[in-house]
């Protein structure tokens, strides 16, 4: 038996069940889970449920890390420490908030050199999205002496992450955060100038010059603004919808100033992708960065935690010890 967060239908709220072992897919690799995370993706599921969780019963968690207990594809040896990011884990298939999971072999990749478990769920689907991400703009061209970066969403897990690696690879880096008391948290990670979320919702459709690149999580009127202030020639990230899955704003950004916007989806990378992502993430930052942008939690408090995060009363990430001390 084990421990999960399971949700038996559209009607039922979450709650953590035990499981049989026998109830899990016998072809894949059996992983006993040490850490999981949550993110905003997963309060939507546990809160929500539809559309994130695309079928019942379903266990949540986008992301875990954990031991190999048996892989009947022999793709890895019993004992290898492995973790597993999107792939609809926690959508289409059940996740990683549990203390058990068996998930197709192609889905796993080893925990990269130089980095513990924890340090991997500290990063999570967030530090991957934000790693390709700055590596989308580095593959564009843009350099320290480019211009300034923007990063929205900058208290959350996408926005920190990014924050963090574009400091380390020497990028003046400005943060929008919807709240004030998140500007010493902002100023601690080395952010050079904060903004005001509302100042990009409130922009002209094509405003004044301030920065030659962005990641943003926000989506809708940010996005539209973040389009309007960016320099000729620069490029915008677009990794997540937290403000909206709109996009009001008109075709000016991109034919009078030629800047380019690039959609990302780490749900789905190819495993060469997510390499270089890792290997980045794991070559720019310490457990001592992680540890300031990251808490550690116990499995049991899951659901309180979901509630936090999703009203927004949470900064960095937010890590799930799964085995019980």
């Amino acid at each position: 038996m084990f421990k999960a967060l399971l949700i038996n239908s559209e009607n039922e709220k979450p709650r953590i069940s035990e499981i049989s072992e026998d109830i899990l897919r016998q072809d894949g690799v059996l992983v006993k889970v040490e850490y999981s995370t949550l993110n905003y993706k997963d309060c939507l599921a546990i809160i929500h449920g539809k559309p994130v969780i695309r079928k019942y019963p379903m266990v949540t968690g986008i992301d875990f890390c954990g031991t190999v207990v048996n892989d009947p594809s022999l793709e890895f040896k019993a004992g290898s420490k492995v973790l597993m990011t999107g792939f609809g884990m926690g959508e289409k298939f059940w996740g990683g908030h549990s203390e058990l999971a068996s998930v197709d072999a192609s889905f796993l990749l080893n925990v990269p050199s130089g980095f513990t478990m924890k340090n991997a769920m500290q990063c999570g689907t967030a530090g991957l999205t934000a790693s390709m991400a700055v590596l989308k703009l580095r593959d564009f061209g843009l350099t320290p002496d480019s211009g300034k970066i923007l990063v929205t969403g900058a208290s959350g897990g996408v926005g920190t992450i990014s924050i963090l690696l574009l400091k380390k690879l020497g990028f003046h880096v400005i943060g929008a955060t919807s709240n004030k008391e998140n500007f010493e948290y902002l100023e601690n990670l080395g952010v050079q100038e904060i903004i005001e979320t509302s100042t990009l919702s409130s922009a002209k459709i094509l405003d004044q010059q301030k920065w030659i690149g962005a990641i943003d999580s926000l989506g809708s009127k940010a996005l539209a603004g973040v389009c309007s202030y960016t320099c000729a020639g620069g490029a915008v990230v677009a990794c997540g919808n937290a403000q909206g899955m709109d996009f009001p704003t008109s075709v000016a950004p991109f034919i009078l100033r030629g800047i380019n916007l690039f959609g990302l989806d780490s749900v789905y990378q190819t495993i060469a992708n997510r390499k270089k992502a890792w290997d980045l993430l794991a070559r720019c930052l310490t457990d001592n960065d992680l540890s300031n942008i990251s808490t550690e939690h116990q499995f049991s408090d899951i659901l309180s935690l979901a509630k936090r995060l999703i009203e927004s009363k949470v900064t960095g990430r937010l890590v799930l010890r799964m085995q019980e001390n």
